[in-house]
């Protein structure tokens, strides 16, 4: 007997039935133990010499780590970090760890510890870099025209260290890399710009890419701006569990990681589906500014999987409604404003402000396709964002119905973060 489908909502999963396809997430074996494997990343890095070389005659250094809206596992990293720093002569009052924001709201006491761990907030300096709230240094313009600012503890560290997640990214093909020090260390003129609707409308600027793509290239001539030097990378399965590490040079470790997991997250499907059921893990279902890239992935491949005027359902509680970070604010605030056509124009004309971006892909999505939401606990605000509310899928299934006059092709995605589909 074939078991039943399921996704993710959050933390929970939800069991479909009626569903034609279902595609699993990836699934790979954990390094055990977790600590062991990161100890041997760091005495194996790539493309770089050990940490310990680099950190020789550095009187302050930088660890940019992400903050919550990517489960990563810093806190253990950070431990073995400051480990080898400790060998090379660094003492912790060297060693500043910065939570890399971006336009996201600040993060409390109480959330730094819970990021970085007790012991680590014990024993060195743990701070926001949050865009609009920091202290920003300015550093010129790119080659392309972006401004680079970047936060103080960041420029002025003789050496800097980025933690961070690599997965697929809408724009910059993927996370990870230099990404946690050029936009999550930024401030908000540099988010703003690179994240403007006219650039991230570039060619090149694809999810899944990291060659030619003009996103990538900007964040990394931003992060040359600074000492950036080494990265620890990881990979998470849909259980929050590492499944690789590696620690090296930055555009190196995250390009490995990339080449060997890319075909896991990006899957052919046979044909196209009126109804795709997108599961969104925790903690990216706790507002729709996070639980959208769900929909965007989906909608903005070169060849989606779902139908002209078919529905993308995702799965997400969103406790905190479309998001309480100023970027996540705006967000909701540009996506109610205007039709997607109008709000594409404009986007185009003009700055849409912190999040803004993400309203206009959505309304991208939203002008050849419609989005749901199932399960959301406030569902009305939703619907100025042009986004239906759903109690059950089995409602969603049946308005499907009726719309198409017979039963729709389901596609159900279990983790629709980790498994980016496109029609083969």
């Amino acid at each position: 007997m074939t078991p039943p489908a399921w996704v993710f909502a959050g933390t929970r999963r939800v069991e479909l039935d009626g569903v034609d396809h279902f595609e699993p997430p990836p699934r790979h074996a954990p390094p055990e133990p977790v600590d062991w494997a990161i100890e041997c990343t760091l005495a194996d890095s790539i493309a770089t010499p050990p940490l310990a070389d680099l950190a020789q005659g550095c009187r302050r250094i930088a660890i940019a780590i992400p903050d919550a809206s990517r489960p990563c596992p810093s806190e253990r990293i950070l431990t073995h970090l400051l480990a080898t720093l400790n060998a090379a002569g660094i003492g912790d009052a060297h060693v500043t760890v910065v939570v890399g924001c971006g336009l996201h709201r600040s993060t409390t006491a109480a959330e730094k510890r819970d990021l970085a761990g007790a012991e680590v907030c014990d024993r060195a300096a743990v701070i926001d870099a949050q865009g609009i709230e920091q202290q920003s240094v300015d550093l010129g313009v790119t080659a392309h025209g972006a401004p680079v600012l970047l936060n103080r503890a960041v420029v002025d560290a003789d050496l800097t260290i980025t933690v961070g997640v690599v997965e697929p990214h809408l724009y910059a093909g993927f996370s990870g890399g230099v990404k946690g020090v050029s936009i999550g260390c930024a401030g908000e003129p540099t988010i703003a710009w690179t994240h403007r609707p006219a650039f991230i409308s570039e060619r090149g600027v694809v999810l899944g890419s990291l060659h030619r793509n003009p996103f990538q290239r900007t964040l990394r001539e931003i992060a040359a701006r600074t000492k950036l030097a080494y990265a620890v990378n990881v990979v998470m399965d849909d259980e929050d569990r590492p499944v690789a590490i590696a620690a090296g040079d930055p555009v190196n470790v995250q390009a490995t990681l990339a080449h060997a997991h890319s075909g896991a997250w990006m899957r052919a499907v046979d044909g196209r589906f009126d109804l795709i059921v997108a599961g969104i893990h925790a903690p990216k279902d706790e507002n729709f500014y996070q639980a959208s890239r769900a929909a965007t992935y989906l909608g903005l491949v070169a060849a989606p999987a779902v139908t002209d005027g078919g529905l993308i359902l995702i799965c997400a509680d969103l406790p905190l409604g479309a998001g309480d970070g100023p970027g996540e604010q705006n967000f909701a605030a540009v996506l109610a404003g205007a039709k997607p056509a109008e709000l594409i124009a404009r986007g185009l004309r003009e700055p849409l402000g912190p999040g803004g971006q993400r309203a206009f892909v959505m309304a991208r999505v939203l002008q050849r396709f419609r989005v749901g939401v199932l399960g959301a606990r406030a569902p009305e605000v939703l619907a100025p964002l042009g986004v239906s509310a759903y109690e059950s899928y089995a409602e969603a299934l049946a308005a499907e119905a009726r719309r198409l006059g017979r039963p729709p092709r389901v596609l159900a995605i279990a983790d629709a973060m980790l498994t980016v589909v496109h029609a083969a």
